[in-house]
């Protein structure tokens, strides 16, 4: 590799190191809210995974003349909020697992065979918490009582894994599709995961003008 793609590739793992690094923390935090051993079980394992995702971020990274990911994208998690009640740790892990699959799925066939192999693992792990806690999101959101909630804490979290999508436009994103590192653009990442929760925006009448009046760029 040469400097500009070391550069690109690091950019590209600390992003990944922030996603996850926050996944597992949510979830480490979110424990306290499940009395049940299954579900409390299902975080832990997604966690174990998670973690050793970060593993693996971190040896390439350290491959590329990258320092400590984890204590890098450490100091972006004080702008992290924390789920307060079952219903808020539901509704992160629906928005965020989905907003993850999709980032994998651009990396899946990665010019970087690391990376590639690093994301692929992501997309044949099956988080059964996260099943749960979507079907529990999409019972609350049935209760037309509940909707001034459900669209208060899905504006939260969607504004947190839209940022984590990347910014689209810039010139690293354009590089990293040139160079192969990634076969979406950051621009067609947020349009598949609008579409995706394009039902879930729907019932809660969350407006995508909402979104963009949080400081997001969103694709046209």
């Amino acid at each position: 590799m040469d400097e500009e793609v070391k550069g690109i590739l690091r950019k590209v793992l600390r992003a990944q190191a922030y996603r996850q690094i926050m996944a597992a923390n949510i979830r480490g935090h979110g424990l306290k809210f499940l009395l049940a051993p299954e579900g409390r079980s299902g975080l832990v394992n997604d966690i174990r995974h998670i973690l050793l995702q970060v593993r693996g971020v971190q040896e390439l990274y350290t491959s590329i003349e990258g320092g400590d990911i984890r204590r890098e994208a450490a100091s972006k998690m004080e702008r992290i909020p924390y789920p307060e009640s079952r219903f808020e740790l539901a509704a992160f892990l629906a928005t965020s697992d989905l907003a993850e699959r999709i980032a994998m799925e651009g990396y899946a066939n990665s010019s970087c065979s690391e990376l590639a192999k690093i994301a692929r693992i992501d997309l044949d792990y099956e988080r059964t918490a996260t099943i749960r806690s979507q079907k529990l999101f999409q019972e609350f959101t049935e209760d037309p009582a509940q909707k001034p909630l459900v669209r208060q804490v899905l504006h939260r979290w969607l504004v947190i894994c839209l940022l984590a999508l990347g910014r689209p436009g810039t010139v690293g994103d354009r590089r990293a599709l040139e160079l192969g590192l990634r076969q979406r653009s950051c621009a067609d990442s947020i349009r598949s995961y609008l579409e995706e929760l394009g039902p879930l925006l729907e019932i809660s009448g969350l407006e995508l003008s909402e979104l963009s009046e949080s400081g997001l760029v969103l694709p046209g």
